[in-house]
């Protein structure tokens, strides 16, 4: 069973050990370089992914100029997620799906005037586009990334 949580200092030393899936580097960040970077920044919300207590993942939900550069246009209704990362033991276990199950219900209780996520995932990614597609997001346009094509993906809540 899956919990997302708002990140605290406790769960920073097992999300920094956290260690992606071999190929997966070219897709997300780690926690280590993700911290650093948001740290100070009240938009942006480092969120952790607990199963049965233990830190696995992590991800960050942002209310900043992310969403126009997402969205195309200001949206003061969407958030961003970005950085979402699961430590390589616990992939292939559906932890994914659970996490994008559990996002609408974390988002609502903690981000009440959101009305929708936007997300950027590249479009060589396929197993991430099938998490994202079975639990409800659709495409919204393309983009270009630093690394290649993205899909900019959105979920109305």
């Amino acid at each position: 069973m899956i919990e997302l949580v708002p990140f605290s200092a406790p769960h920073r030393a097992a999300l920094l050990n956290l260690r992606l899936a071999p190929g997966q580097e070219s897709w997300t960040h780690l926690p280590a370089e993700l911290l650093p970077e948001i740290e100070g920044q009240p938009a942006r919300q480092a969120v952790t992914v607990l199963e049965n207590g233990t830190p696995l993942g992590m991800f960050v939900l942002s209310a900043d100029e992310r969403v126009e550069t997402y969205a195309g246009q200001p949206d003061p209704q969407a958030m961003t997620l970005s950085g979402l990362s699961l430590d390589q033991g616990g992939q292939g276990r559906g932890l994914g799906t659970q996490v994008m199950h559990a996002l609408p219900e974390y988002v609502a209780r903690t981000f009440p005037y959101a009305r929708r996520l936007l997300l950027c995932v590249h479009q060589t990614n396929l197993a991430a586009l099938h998490v994202y597609r079975k639990t409800g997001w659709t495409v919204l346009r393309e983009r270009q990334g630093k690394r290649g094509l993205l899909w900019v993906m959105e979920k109305k809540l």
